[in-house]
Formats: C-alpha cells, structure tokens, sequence
C-alpha cells in the first residue's frame, strides 16, 4: 500500500511546490486553499481586499486571507502568532438592505476566472447595468510571476451575484505600453477612472526585472468606461518633488466645472526607488488635479493634521451645506514606527483638517466604503497591523470580528452594527461650527483655485458656501440645501427680470430722446416750401418765415417723378438753406449699468 501511494504523495508535494507550498494550483499558478468565507470563529486577517458598493450589496474582491483551521489553533491568543495566507480564490458579497453586526454578517462567495491578484486598481461604473467593476494592474502573489497586462470587469446581477469577464482592447498597442503598477493612488469621475503612479516591480509586470521597490512611476493613467480609451500623462514638474506616488489616496471631489482629483498622503522617492530613497511628505498641502484642462493645483492645508502615513483609508461625502468632507482612517507610518488608528477628516472648500478623536484599531492595507440610504456610515474591511513598512506584518486575529468595523461619520464614532436605515449624513458638529465661526476667511488660496471652487459648479455639487441656516423652530435644525438653493435661484430670477425692464425702460427712453433731437435739427434745416404748396408760408426775407396760426402739416412725397417750377411770376428771390449735414447717431458718451 505504501507503494502505491508514495508516488502520488510526491505528485502533490510538486504541484505545491509550484505554486506556494502545499496545496493545488490553478492555471495562473496561484495556491488555492482554504476557505475564502471563515466565520466569525475561523477569520483571522484580510489583507489588500478591494471594497465597492453596487446597490444593496458590498463587494470583496483581491487580496490575501489568513484564517484559523476550523477555529482550534491551540496558538491563537500568542501576539506573535504567524497564521500561513493565501490568495483570495472568490468574489465575497455582503448584502447591505439588512441589519448586522460583524459577528452575524454573512458573505456570499462568487466564483473567479480573473488572476489572484494584490494592491489592484479598480473602478466602479454603476451605470453599467447592475454595477460594473473594473480591475487592472497588481502584484503576483508567492513566487508566481505576474500576469500579463490585462483588464477585467466583474458584472454584478444586482443579487449579490456577479461573473468575471477578460476587457478587449481597442487599441491594444497603446495598453500593452503601459506598466503595471502597485499601490497607485486611484480615484474616478462619473465615466472616467484615473491612477497615479505607483511602482512596478518583477512582482507586478513581466519586463521589469528589478525586485522590490522596483521603479517609481511618474505618470497619470486615465481610462473611459465609455469609450475604452486609455490615456497617460507625465506629472514630473507637476506632482511632488519627483512626480511619483506610492501608496496615496485618491478622491474625485466635485468642484469647479469639471471636477477636481485630490491626491494626499503616501510617499515619495526618485524613479529608481530604494529602501532609503522613500520618504513620507507632510500633510501641509495637497495636491488637485483639473483632468479636463490638465492643471495642476498645490493648496495649503490647516487644522489636525494627520501623521504622515500611507496605505490608510478613505472615503469622500458631500455635506449639506456644500461642504465635502474626507475621512481617512488607519494607514502605517514612519513618523509613529507603526500603524495608526486614528480617524482624521479634511473638509473642502476649508482645506482644514479635523481629529476625529475616535480612534478604532491599528490596521492598514484595508478597504473603506460608504454605506446606507443617507450615505452616514464608513465600513472599513480587513487590513492588518504591524510595525514599521509592514514588511512582515504579525498576524494577531483582527480586533473585529470578520474584519468589519462600521463607523459613524456625523457622530464621529465607532458603533456596534450596520444600520441600512440611518439618517442622512450631516458634517459633524466640529466642522459646522469652523465654518460658522468664520473658518473660510482663514485659508490661504493657491493660484486661482479660490475662483475656480468658489465661483464655478460642477454637474452635480452646487458651488460651497462656508456658514449653515437655521430656522426659528426651537429645535435649531438646518435648512435643507433643496431650500437654499431655491431661495437663491427664485432671487437670482426675480433680478434678473428687474435688471431687464429696467434696461429696455432706459433703452426706449433714450431713444425717444434721440428721436426728439433728431427731428428738431432737420426741421431746423428743412428747405421753406413752395408758396403755391403752401399759402400759409410766405417768404420775405431769405432764412426767415412768418407763419400763421394754423400747425404746418409735413409734406410727404410719393413716388419719383419730377415737378416743375410754378408756371405762375412770383415777384420774390428764395433761397435754399445751406446743405443739411448728414447726422449719424452717437453712442452715449458715458457707460450705463444695468
């Protein structure tokens, strides 16, 4: 019998050794073990995971799951613990219509056809039936070399289901030119997604040999969802002290007629990157980018600045009184030697930074979404904690069970359940009042950015205010914006209606008056008529008339022939008047507002 099955034992042992060590290999060459969707009992950590919300439902794609076998591991409790990880095999769902805490979520496992990747670049088209996800880019997982430059698209059913499809290119020349980055910072507009930089490394494109940190990339990647049309620009000169970005955040934030992207945090370092050449900027400006007109914006911040950090978390939500508020949570620093726990906002169009002073648990390379009807909660998912470059992270069991934690964004506070029926979101309290209180008059623009924000709207946010209403109810609640913006639209048009009458009022008088002068010169210089037409007139004296009682009655002309002179003898000399200059009508000599 052991014959028969030794050969069959170094079989598996090979095909392991392929891939990761133990276990069967898929066609990318990938480990697949294990059970993507542990428990509450079994689920350790869940690392790099992308987070999207289509409709009812959260989406969990990518990464690496560390977990417990069958919740038995005699070593669970020791804080220095390594639990083996492996590449995440399965889309997971999450339905969002319902109430739950993190100890009675249930996720849903979606087959995959797409690489086992990390640190993907993705972007979400809701418009694209029931949700379309597209991913590209990212770091091979083990010893398995990188795929080749490709791009999927997860369509989801709208019932926590979905399928995997490979993206064709139209113009496959220009797509295949691209590198393939990890830890780019992305972000997207309604049609368009964006990426900026980034490094590539022998871990995530094939032509790159160089191991980690591998080369810095200096480029802008933009992608139409409609047209398929990719796009790159350089940001040497433009972004930072080199141009690259490794390990940022991204947010599209509507304002100005086109939009603007906001890229914080992360590091820097030349294109040739070393363990050393990496550094971590300030928070004391961010950078905004125009994607229509291509300008480049470097605005000062103020406030509670965060600790410099990268691989946190964030989410952008517009407030009612057209602020837009961005929360950013976690992320691993060198200026803590660790992970953060911090939860900080910056609020636009102040630029200031706020401490949430709510701390959650230390995590990094996590996912954060908004969810909800009234878009008030954060969810953050997975990440993990460790110390410095979380190159060999220890994985303690994540604090939260499942790697789910629900933040409220109006309270500023960690709380016990998802609530898919929660008020809308309101700016918190701390914010309401810097605005109130005058906060706008402290910060200190960049350029023309101020015009650009305060003096233009996009497509969908109407142009920042910096104080909030309220009414004369005792309860002191805010105006909604539905009737700000009324007020202001019912005002503009009653102006603009005054501003018009009034312009043809003095139009139509002035040129009543110009008329009025007109007619008096040319009577003035009008030839004396005949007598025999006009018994009533009688000439003595060349250039003066007498004139009786009786209003002369004008004397029109009609057709062209010519008279002649009276055939009767007229015993008196007439002459003509000096020949009447042609008058132009002048503009007015000074401006008129209207």
């Amino acid at each position: 019998m052991k014959g028969l099955c030794a050969p069959f034992v170094l079989l598996l042992a090979v095909l392991g050794y392929s891939g990761r060590g133990g276990g069967l290999v898929d066609g990318y060459g990938l480990t697949r073990r294990g059970v993507d969707n542990p428990g509450p009992d079994n689920f350790i950590r869940h690392r790099y995971p992308s987070v999207v919300v289509f409709g009812d439902y959260l989406y969990i794609d990518g990464g690496v799951l560390s977990q417990r076998s069958n919740g038995t591991d005699s070593n669970s409790t020791q804080s220095d613990q390594i639990y083996p990880s492996y590449p995440v095999n399965s889309t997971l769902s999450l339905r969002l219509n319902e109430s739950w805490t993190n100890d009675t979520a249930i996720f849903r496992s979606i087959s995959k056809t797409a690489p086992l990747l990390s640190q993907q670049i993705y972007w979400s088209d809701p418009s694209n039936g029931a949700g379309a996800l597209y991913t590209w880019a990212g770091m091979a997982l083990g010893s398995d070399p990188p795929p080749t430059n490709e791009q999927w698209l997860f369509n989801a059913d709208g019932t926590g289901g979905g399928t995997w499809s490979q993206v064709p290119q139209g113009d496959f020349r220009d797509f295949s030119q691209l590198r393939r980055p990890v830890g780019a910072a992305f972000t997207q507009s309604a049609h368009v997604g964006y990426a900026l930089g980034g490094q590539a490394t022998s871990m995530t494109d094939s032509l790159v040999q160089k191991d980690y940190p591998g080369y810095a990339l200096t480029d802008l990647v933009s992608y139409n969802f409609d047209s398929g049309r990719w796009t790159n620009t350089s940001t040497v000169g433009q972004y930072g002290g080199y141009g690259t970005s490794l390990n940022a955040r991204a947010e599209y934030v509507p304002f100005g007629p086109n939009g603007l992207l906001l890229f914080l945090g992360g590091a820097e370092t030349p294109v040739d990157a070393t363990d050393h050449s990496i550094v971590e900027p300030t928070w004391n400006v961010v950078y905004l980018h125009d994607p229509v007109t291509g300008k480049w914006y470097r605005q000062p911040t103020t406030g509670e600045r965060p600790p410099v950090v990268e691989r946190a978390c964030s989410v952008g939500v517009q407030g009612p009184n057209n602020t837009y508020e961005i929360f950013i949570y976690g992320g691993n620093s060198d200026q803590i030697d660790g992970t953060s726990s911090d939860v900080h906002v910056l609020s636009l169009p102040g630029f200031n930074f706020f401490d949430a002073h709510s701390p959650g648990t230390p995590r990094a390379d996590h996912g954060c979404a908004v969810v909800g009807r009234g878009k008030r909660q954060m969810l953050s998912y997975g990440g993990v904690d460790g110390g410095q470059f979380l190159r060999d992270p220890t994985m303690t069991p994540d604090p939260w069970k499942q790697g789910l934690g629900v933040y409220d964004m109006t309270e500023m506070k960690w709380v016990d359940s998802y609530d898919p029926t929660a008020s809308n979101y309101e700016s918190p309290a701390v914010v309401s009042d810097w605005y109130a209180n005058g906060g706008m008059d402290t910060v200190a623009w960049c350029d023309d950015l101020k015009g650009l924000i305060l003096n233009n709207t996009s497509d969908t946010y109407s142009a920042p205010g910096n104080s909030s209403s309220t009414d004369s109810s005792t309860d002191g609640s805010r105006v909604k914006t539905s009737v700000i913006v009324g007020s202001t639209v019912g005002g503009v048009a009653v102006l603009s209606i005054t501003s018009t009458l009034v312009f043809l009022v003095v139009r139509w008088r002035r040129r009543r008056r110009q008329s009025t002068v007109v007619a008096e010169t040319l009577n003035e210089y009008r030839p004396e008529p005949w007598p025999k037409d006009s018994p009533r007139m009688r000439s003595t004296t060349p250039g003066t008339m007498i004139s009786s009682p009786t209003p002369v009655e004008a004397i029109e002309i009609h057709g062209t022939a010519r008279e002649e002179l009276p055939a009767e003898d007229v015993d008196w000399t007439y002459e003509l008047p000096v020949p009447t200059p042609r008058l132009r009508p002048e503009l007015p000599d000074r401006k008129y507002s209207y």
